[in-house]
């Protein structure tokens, strides 16, 4: 199973403090955001467009492993 953290105490403020905790350790990453208006954000960095679809793969995989699992944690 991947590394899997679910941020807090808040999903804005726990996630930013994660990425300065490890901030020298990131060497890639694809994230997509829920915008309040509805809308979606993709932000990544990647070497290859290669690199950033296994990434986005891997979440992909983790989130359905962790439901099938019941270890899927809803925010409400």
């Amino acid at each position: 199973m991947n590394n899997v953290q679910r941020v807090f105490p808040g999903p804005t403020n726990g996630l930013i403090n994660w990425m300065e905790q490890k901030f020298h350790e990131i060497d890639g990453y694809v994230a997509t955001f829920n915008m309040k208006d509805g809308t979606t954000m993709t932000m990544y960095d990647a070497e290859s467009y290669v690199q950033a679809v296994g990434l986005a793969d891997i979440g992909k995989d983790t989130i359905h492993q962790l439901a099938h699992d019941d270890e899927f944690i809803p925010s409400k």
